[in-house]
């Protein structure tokens, strides 16, 4: 479960990353229901029951992936903290070379978060890429 850190404003979003949130969108007995709902397909219940050790692996995955989520956004949150907390204290004096410093402090701040997260966009979609390319070779396979 997700930490509540009061010190940090977006504890309510990490919330969405939580793992017991993120299973319950991939319960077993959920997506039986909703495979059962669709006409022609064979028994979705023996067909997902077969597959159970799979759904669960994939909540596994899910859920490091959550946590890889939630640990990016705290370094993002951490970058942030730790460029601006000094140039802060120093706009507070309130002279006009502190508060452009600050000004400073929070674009760079800004341009390494956001570098931060262009990198893991970057191996999100390499590895769904991937993916991509073994799911069209397994759709091809099951072409009769």
């Amino acid at each position: 479960m997700t930490k509540t850190d009061s010190s940090n404003p977006y504890h309510h979003f990490l919330k969405m990353f939580d793992p017991a949130n993120l299973t319950k969108a991939f319960d077993p007995k959920a997506m039986i229901e909703k495979f059962a709902a669709i006409p022609g397909i064979p028994d979705a219940q023996d067909t997902l029951e077969k597959s159970k050790s799979q759904f669960e692996a994939l909540a596994r995955a899910n859920e490091a992936a959550a946590q890889s989520y939630r640990d990016l956004m705290e370094k993002q949150m951490k970058i942030f903290q730790d460029l601006t907390a000094k140039a802060a204290e120093q706009a507070k004096a309130g002279s006009q070379q502190d508060v452009t410093a600050y000004q400073q402090a929070v674009d760079r701040a800004l341009e390494l978060m956001t570098e931060l997260s262009d990198a893991a966009c970057d191996a999100n979609k390499q590895a769904y890429d991937t993916i991509e390319a073994q799911v069209a070779e397994a759709m091809k396979n099951l072409k009769p």
